[in-house]
């Protein structure tokens, strides 16, 4: 290909096999190099931190889903949290709640796969523990995001880390 600008910047590009007096009079010849730094202009700093922040917010998305399906804390035992167990904890309370002459204690299997047996009073409690988490968990990544959003710099937005 022969690539060619004009006065008013406007690109030419003409196959090889074009003859010279084909080509339009008054044009300036550039290389390829020139045609593709023209016609693909190197990114601002905005473009480019735009970009990192998009990234950025991926990864806390990515590390908060990681945290909730991680598991959580209750009484020194770690127990499942992803959003299936949290339907499951909040359907053994609502069964719980709806037939409290039935249901005397709720067994519920830990992380390391033992078995805790909970009063409904300390499955409630369980359950509000887990709801925290994941609200604590929501709201920290939340916060994280907002904070990349207004990131002013890459040096800035590169600060901003998900801390355990």
């Amino acid at each position: 290909m022969k690539y060619f600008i004009d006065k008013n910047n406007q690109i030419y590009a003409y196959e090889d096999e074009v003859a010279d007096e084909q080509i339009k009079e008054g044009l300036t010849p550039i290389s390829e190099e020139e045609f593709n730094a023209l016609i693909n202009p190197p990114k601002s700093e905005e473009e480019l931190l735009n970009e990192a922040k998009e990234l950025k917010i991926n990864e806390i998305n990515q590390t908060k889903e990681k945290v909730l399906n991680g598991g959580f804390s209750f009484e020194g035992k770690i127990y499942q949290s992803s959003s299936e167990d949290q339907l499951r904890i909040n359907g053994a309370i609502t069964n719980a709640l709806v037939n409290p002459n039935l249901i005397s204690y709720i067994d519920w299997i830990a992380l390391d796969n033992t078995t805790t047996r909970f009063s409904v009073e300390e499955f409630k409690l369980f359950a509000s523990s887990m709801a925290y988490f994941v609200q604590e968990t929501i709201f920290k990544a939340k916060d994280l995001k907002e904070k990349i959003r207004n990131a002013t710099s890459l040096e800035e937005l590169n600060s901003i880390t998900w801390e355990d």
